[in-house]
């Protein structure tokens, strides 16, 4: 009667030592998955996050275009990189501008091209268009898997 505890006893010793064999080498083959799709995830919450950003800061450069008191595009354009100084502190003034682009744009789409607010008649819309470079400011840099480059938002105002 012994023997036969002695030898449940050490195929007991057995199956636990396989199973735990089993699921360290399942916790080895899951974890690389697990770090993919949290990676995946930040990097679709940050590009969230620059859209909504991209969005408000066309809203306020239409909103700083739209015054009387704002004479020239470049204003505009001044105070819109002023915005994303703001928002993305981590970042270079250069590596800010260099991704950026601002259009500012009358009634039929045109841009501006004396850079005149003032040619602009009272009441009459004037929009501002923010593209950025989602790259400058990526975490995951080189990750081209869902197409995330130039991210854009256009917003309309009236002038005063």
């Amino acid at each position: 009667m012994t023997s036969n505890k002695i030898r449940g006893t050490r195929s007991g010793q057995r199956l636990g030592n396989s199973r735990r064999a089993a699921a360290t080498v399942e916790t080895a083959m899951l974890i690389p998955l697990l770090i993919l799709v949290s990676l995946g995830a930040t990097d679709v919450a940050q590009y969230i996050n620059l859209a909504q950003s991209i969005t408000n800061a066309a809203r306020h450069g239409a909103r700083f275009a739209a015054r009387d008191t704002t004479l020239t595009v470049e204003e505009v354009e001044l105070e819109v990189e002023r915005v994303f100084g703001e928002l993305f502190p981590q970042c270079t003034k250069e590596d800010l501008e260099s991704a950026l682009i601002i259009e500012v744009a009358d009634l039929e789409g045109v841009m501006i091209s004396s850079g005149m607010l003032g040619d602009i008649s009272s009441g009459d819309p004037v929009s501002v268009q923010v593209k950025f470079d989602f790259d400058a400011i990526r975490w995951l840099k080189g990750w081209e898997y869902f197409g995330f480059e130039l991210v854009q938002s256009k917003a309309i105002g009236r002038r005063e």
